[in-house]
């Protein structure tokens, strides 16, 4: 049976993730082994994006990405407030989908344990190589590191852009790349890298110039995501 792709409108948006509305934003990731266990996981959320109205309070988007070596899924949810994650999150009567309220959707069942974080947007770096309106972004790098704690995540983040600066310039003007957006975790224990970028190739040699040795002192922590859909209240 073939699976369901996301509606027009839900494909072609895009969540604003340096949102001021946005509070806190909660970050899973899914194991699914296989690009068929993949898109199951995937479409199961996107039934629930689909329906808003059933949304736990607090909640405002829900996107999707599928990650390009097909087996895993990241789910990015906002929310308004911290309160209303921490009630949603208490109420829950399934672990899975955190945040997200999927328990009974059989779908939703990765290969693996799901993992979620919660994080608030600390900064945003845009690229000035594209022209307004700015094009949609079709791939997004995603790499998460680990911190002693919030202040040491700052100021490990301020450097690494300020380094950048030196040895790149400041105006950024990467071929392809829209925007850099820079989280850290409620807790100070991690850091979320959530990169836009118009096409994969770009993204590639976005990461092979500027983040490969970031990524390798770390573990190659990073994936390379594509969108699925988002879904807004």
């Amino acid at each position: 049976m073939p699976h369901p792709s996301p509606t027009t409108a839900a494909a072609a948006a895009r969540p604003a993730l340096d949102s001021p509305d946005s509070a806190v934003a909660l970050v899973t990731t899914v194991p699914a082994a296989g690009p068929d266990r993949q898109r199951a996981v995937a479409e199961a959320v996107a039934r629930h994006g689909e329906d808003a109205d059933a949304w736990p309070r607090g909640l405002t988007s829900l996107t999707v990405y599928l990650d390009e070596q097909e087996d895993t899924v990241l789910i990015y949810t906002q929310w308004s407030s911290e309160q209303d994650l921490d009630l949603d999150l208490d109420l829950a009567e399934a672990p899975w989908p955190i945040g997200v309220g999927l328990g009974a959707d059989e779908g939703a069942v990765g290969s693996g344990e799901a993992t979620a974080t919660a994080f608030r947007h600390y900064r945003t770096v845009r690229g000035t190589a594209l022209t307004e309106p700015a094009p949609v972004p079709e791939s997004f790098p995603v790499a998460f590191f680990d911190t002693a704690d919030e202040d040491a995540a700052r100021t490990w983040l301020d450097g690494l852009l300020t380094s950048e600066e030196r040895s790149e310039g400041e105006d950024r003007a990467y071929p392809g790349a829209v925007a850099a957006h820079l989280h850290i975790s409620l807790d100070g224990t991690k850091v979320l890298s959530f990169s836009e970028c118009l096409t994969e190739d770009q993204a590639v040699a976005h990461i092979e110039a500027v983040w490969a040795p970031v990524l390798e002192e770390f573990g190659d922590t990073g994936r390379l995501y594509r969108h699925f859909g988002t879904y807004v209240r």
